[in-house]
């Protein structure tokens, strides 16, 4: 294969189906949590084949991700909405998840329209993942101290939070890397991305595989 974008647009994206894979197996065992991120991942998937048909044909599709970046978000504010039990934490995601699409809109209508990437609000979205993410592992152990890898949400946030913070800087620049550097190093940059989401989805895997099934 000598497509210089299959790795980007083919192989990577489709290691989503490696956790949705494994949520599924333990559907049973999921708790609100875990359906949640199962919820998201089955849309990401939708997105990830569409956008990747889209790139890998050479069509257009900032026009997507204006969209899928406000839908992303909301599934992952549920979800971490979810992971939090403390009530003001909820609230502040409740109130997130009502701003958050206001600023994606007023982002396309007034600073980066459909034809162009939403290279603002997506750096804004992986900013408030990174930032919960962080308050999670912050957060005081409520329930008996059990082994770090026998917690599936450390796995899921610990892929998540490598992903997000690893991604973070290539989109809130994007604009200056695709401007400034050559093809070849945007290929090389973009399928460094697509490699952290591999990682990703690889860790979310096995998070699932750690809730236990019921008896």
């Amino acid at each position: 294969m000598n497509d210089p974008y299959f790795f980007m647009t083919v192989l990577a994206p489709s290691f989503v189906l490696l956790p949705v894979s494994a949520a599924l197996y333990r559907y049973r065992s999921l708790p609100a949590a875990g359906k949640a991120l199962l919820y998201y991942l089955l849309i990401e998937t939708v997105i990830l084949a569409t956008s990747s048909a889209l790139a890998y044909y050479k069509l257009p599709n900032t026009g997507l991700y204006h969209v899928s970046t406000v839908v992303e978000m909301l599934l992952l504010l549920f979800f971490f909405s979810h992971v939090f039990s403390n009530r003001k934490m909820v609230v502040y995601i409740k109130w997130a998840m009502l701003l958050f699409p206001v600023l994606a809109l007023l982002n396309t209508l007034f600073l980066q329209p459909l034809n162009n990437f939403n290279s603002h609000t997506i750096s804004l979205q992986y900013g408030l993942v990174i930032l919960l993410c962080f308050v999670y592992w912050l957060q005081p152990a409520e329930e008996p101290v059990t082994a770090w890898a026998q917690q599936p949400l450390n796995w899921i946030s610990s892929g998540m939070l490598l992903y997000f913070s690893g991604s973070f800087v290539l989109f809130a620049f994007s604009a200056y890397i695709n401007s400034h550097f050559s093809k070849q190093t945007n290929i090389v940059i973009w399928n460094v991305h697509a490699a952290l989401a591999m990682l990703m989805y690889i860790l979310m895997a096995i998070g699932f595989l750690k809730y236990k099934r019921h008896e």
